[in-house]
């Protein structure tokens, strides 16, 4: 297991659920994209790892991921 590594985490995530498509045809990567876009989490404001943790956590609470 890749506990602490969310990077890991979140690859190993997506390989087991894969990315499906919403009915707009967004995966759960998009809509990440697009939370980051509008609550201004950035990667180089916020930090490496927290960036990787908050897309964690996103991607793993997703109805699409599950």
């Amino acid at each position: 297991m890749c506990y602490g590594k969310p990077d890991e985490l979140t690859a190993q995530l997506l390989e087991a659920c894969g990315l499906k498509k919403n009915d707009l045809g967004h995966t759960a990567l998009d809509d990440f994209d697009h939370f980051c876009a509008y609550s201004g989490c950035i990667k180089e404001e916020i930090g490496e790892l927290a960036f990787a943790w908050t897309k964690y956590a996103y991607l793993s609470a997703h109805p699409l991921v599950r």
